[in-house]
């Protein structure tokens, strides 16, 4: 019988592209679960909103189920549309970096010839 070492195995395509997978997978997975709990956390904090309003701040907000799941799902879909936001402005920030980049070293350039 032939042993074959982890090396060898590593080498092998299919067992490489697995990992690959693997790895991308876990990190979909735990960036998936952390977004989750932030929206449960925020939606629970937003459904407890109209009864804080009501008791402590005199807001006359009507604490029924109707509202307190609208306030949660409101809250949700508000942090839904943050986080679609954020992600799009790193997005264009990391497209964008390069020439930011580029016109950061061409001004360093003039104000270096200007003060000579």
């Amino acid at each position: 019988m032939q042993f074959i070492t982890m090396l060898e195995l590593l080498a092998e395509q299919n067992i490489l592209i697995f990992f690959i997978f693997f790895i991308i997978f876990i990190a979909i997975s735990y960036k998936l679960v952390k977004f989750l709990f932030r929206a449960f956390i925020i939606g629970l904090v937003a459904a407890i909103f109209p009864i804080i309003g009501t008791l402590f701040l005199g807001l006359n907000i009507e604490i029924n189920i109707f509202n307190i799941i609208w306030f949660a799902v409101t809250g949700v879909g508000l942090y839904l549309v943050y986080t679609v936001i954020r992600g799009g402005w790193k997005f264009v920030k990391t497209l964008t970096s390069p020439l930011r980049w580029a016109l950061r070293s061409s001004g360093k350039k003039k104000e270096k010839k200007s003060s000579e």
